[in-house]
Formats: structure tokens, C-alpha cells, sequence
């Protein structure tokens, strides 16, 4: 009996110890997994913290540069630190912040409009100290995380990807670049090549274009008629002009309309010299057959109705605005959605422009005028149109020969401001 007894006991003591062994093994899973519930989440919690800590102190530095493109790399650093710092990541004992910058050279295409610019990376290390992981012997977990930044300076950006000859018409047949099927033409362009947003046609054999450059002939639709040339670029159909929108989008304040902070001018009493300002034509048909001469002026032109023929008497002259909304404006007719534009190149139009036999004259400074005809029949002289030509339908419809040199510092550009933009 006594021996029954004790070995019962035994046995229950055996039992006794193989359920410790047991509730520890289950005790430690049960801290390992309040470890992965836990501390995990305090983990996932504080990276999500640093990521967005980085992503702003990057910001916060490239916004530093674009307000001061002088500021040093010192300063920079410090910026970037600053606001990880505010967000509670300050290089001590529980966190490491890194910056690196790096130049983005004029130039190098790193920047819109091959500006310069700063390229800032934030990179921190931060730890968490473990509650239940210390039972597996992990007292801190740690990440990693980076955000780079870029800061572009300000930039002007030609008018319709600086085009010398743009024509705006959509048109697959009526062609917003057109010479006409009469006369002869020799057209030289220089620095930049010509723009049609629907067909460009040129009358086969008697036409001679030559392009000073590496652009030339770039269409939405098909190019006809050119010398074979390599860099002819027709069916682009990627590069179209919304039209009327992204015209809308770029014209310039009325300066004319009455409103408070117009700067329209009211025309000479006499003559047709202008002399710095922008001045507000209502009849632009006066000037037919005279000089227009400009002394850094703009034309802004309020006709909805003209066909200005200089037909070898009298010609564009002179200077456009220098600064301002008009700055490098020669003339701008504005967009009137109550008109149709000009239909086809060799019809009566509502408005027209005909340049013949100005070989004497210079003008420098953009002619935008979005809803025009614009025939350019002869300027001899190798200086004659340093401008960028912008209209509806744009060509000759006659004898000409037609030299446009293109310097889009001498013509308008609109601003680009500063930008900053979160790489990763």
C-alpha cells in the first residue's frame, strides 16, 4: 500500500514538471507573438514616422533652394535636419540623419528648360526599444528609410517649343503652313524650323527651302513638297496644339479692355511710330501701306476685321517691349471665339497680314496672332524677320524670298517658376 502511494506520487511530480516545461514553452510563443503584435506594429508605426519625416525634410530643403539658388550646402543640410528634427528624428541616441546633395549642372537636362537645380537626399536611421521582444533577446529594432528631392530654378520656355514658323490650324487638308500652288518661293530659316499643326504643303520643284539648324519641317499631319530632309518630322501626332485652348492658355492680359491696371496705350495722333508702351490698335487698316515703326512697343491689336497689305510700300520696323507680360511682343491679336478663323490660305479672310517687298526692314519680337493669315511674300534683306511668326495659317501665296532668323532671346518666352518635386 505504502509503495502504491509513493509511486503515485512520483508520477504526479513527473506530470507536474512536464506541464512547467510545457506552460514555459507556451509562455515564451506567447511573448514572441505580443512581440510580432507589439513591438511589430511600435516598429511599422515609427518607420511610417520617418519615412514621412524624410519626405518633408527633403522637401523642405529643395523649397530652401528654389526660395535662394545661392544658398550654400551647409545651409541646405541644416534645413533638411531642422525639419526631421521638428518631426522627432534629430540624430541622437535613437535616430541617425543623413544628407546628401547634388548639383544638377545648367544645362544638363536635369531641370526643365536645362536649368540648374539641387537633387537632396534624406536618409534616417531610427530604433525603437522592444517591450515583449527582450524576451528573445531583441531589446531595439531598427530601420531605414530615404526621400530624395528635387529643386529646379526658374526658367522661360519659348512659345510652342520655339518654332520660328508655327501655324495653328488642325486642319489634315486645308495645311496650316502652305506656299500656295502659284509664284515662286525661296525661304531661309535660321535657328529654329517651322511648326504646322495639321499638313504642311510646299509647291513642288519651284519651292526652295533651306533651314540653318538641325530642326526643320515638324507636322502633326503629313509634310509635302519639301526637300528630303532628314530631319522633317511629319505624322507627329504627339506634339499637337489643343487649339483653341493651349492658345487661350498663353495669350496675355487685355491691356486694352478698361479694366483697372491696363497699360494699353492710345495710338499716335500722327505718324505710326511707337514708342515704349503697349499700344492698343482698333483700326490696324490705317497703317496700310506705311512704316510701323516700334521703339520697345508692342501693337496689341483690338480689330476683329483687317487685311493689311503693304504690297511694297511700307513694312514692320523696329523694337518690341523689353519686360513685362508684353516683353518680346512685336504685335499680339488676341483670340475672339465670336470669329472664324482664317478658313483656307487663298480665300478672303477676316484676318490677314501680307508682307510684300519689305527688303529694307528689320523687326525683331513675336507676332502671335492665333486667328490670322499670315503671307509673307518677299523681305530680302538677310535681316528682315528676326521673329517668331505665329498664326492660323501661315506661307506665301506668291513670289517671295523669305528669310527668318529665330533668336528666342529676341522673341517672347513665357516664365516657368521654381518647382520642387519628391523623387522617392
Amino acid at each position: 500500500m505504502i509503495k502504491g502511494v509513493v509511486h503515485l506520487m512520483k508520477n504526479k511530480s513527473r506530470e507536474n514538471g512536464q506541464a512547467l516545461i510545457i506552460i514555459a514553452f507556451a509562455a515564451t510563443g506567447l511573448f514572441a507573438f505580443a512581440a510580432l503584435a507589439i513591438d511589430g506594429s511600435m516598429a511599422f508605426s515609427n518607420k511610417r514616422q520617418s519615412q514621412n519625416a524624410a519626405d518633408t525634410a527633403a522637401l523642405a530643403a529643395a523649397l530652401s533652394y528654389i526660395r535662394d539658388n545661392s544658398i550654400t550646402l551647409s545651409d541646405l543640410t541644416t534645413a533638411a535636419q531642422n525639419r526631421a528634427t521638428s518631426n522627432g528624428f534629430d540624430n541622437g541616441e535613437m535616430s541617425d540623419v543623413s544628407v546628401t546633395v547634388v548639383d544638377i549642372a545648367l544645362g544638363s537636362g536635369g531641370c526643365p528648360g536645362d536649368t540648374a537645380g539641387k537633387e537632396i537626399t534624406v536618409t534616417i536611421v531610427s530604433r525603437v526599444n522592444t517591450t515583449f521582444a527582450r524576451v528573445i533577446g531583441r531589446n531595439q529594432l531598427s530601420s531605414a528609410v530615404t526621400a530624395t528631392s528635387r529643386g529646379c530654378g526658374y526658367y522661360k520656355a519659348s512659345l510652342f517649343n520655339g518654332n520660328a514658323v508655327v501655324g495653328l490650324n488642325p486642319s489634315t487638308t486645308n495645311c496650316s503652313f502652305d506656299t500656295g500652288n502659284s509664284g515662286s518661293v525661296t525661304w531661309q530659316v535660321e535657328g529654329s524650323g517651322i511648326f504646322s499643326n495639321g499638313c504642311a504643303f510646299s509647291k513642288n520643284q519651284d519651292d526652295v527651302f533651306e533651314f540653318i539648324g538641325s530642326n526643320c519641317v515638324n507636322a502633326v499631319g503629313a509634310v509635302s513638297g519639301f526637300p528630303d530632309e532628314d530631319c522633317i518630322n511629319d505624322n507627329a501626332a504627339s506634339e499637337a496644339i489643343n487649339y483653341p485652348d493651349d492658345v487661350i492658355a498663353i495669350m496675355p492680359p487685355n491691356p486694352c479692355d478698361g479694366t483697372p491696371g491696363d497699360v494699353g496705350l492710345p495710338p499716335p495722333v500722327s505718324g505710326s511710330t511707337f514708342t515704349n508702351g503697349v499700344f492698343c490698335i482698333s483700326d490696324l487698316d490705317a497703317y496700310n501701306q506705311e512704316d510701323i515703326i516700334l521703339n520697345n512697343a508692342t501693337l496689341y491689336v483690338t480689330d476683329p476685321v483687317f487685311d493689311l497689305r503693304f504690297a511694297g510700300g511700307g513694312g514692320l520696323y523696329g523694337t518690341a517691349t523689353q519686360g513685362g507680360d508684353f516683353d518680346d511682343y512685336y504685335m499680339v491679336v488676341p483670340y475672339d471665339s465670336s470669329l472664324t478663323p482664317c478658313p483656307t490660305f487663298t480665300s478672303n479672310s477676316t484676318q490677314v497680314i501680307e508682307w510684300r517687298g519689305n527688303g529694307a526692314g528689320t523687326f525683331t519680337g513675336t507676332i502671335l496672332a492665333p486667328m490670322a493669315c499670315l503671307d509673307l511674300r518677299g523681305n530680302a534683306d538677310q535681316t528682315a524677320i528676326n521673329s517668331q511668326v505665329i498664326g492660323y495659317i501661315v506661307g506665301s501665296n506668291g513670289n517671295a524670298n523669305v528669310y527668318v532668323s529665330y533668336d528666342p532671346d529676341q522673341n517672347h518666352q513665357n516664365p516657368v517658376y521654381p518647382a520642387i518635386t519628391l523623387l522617392k
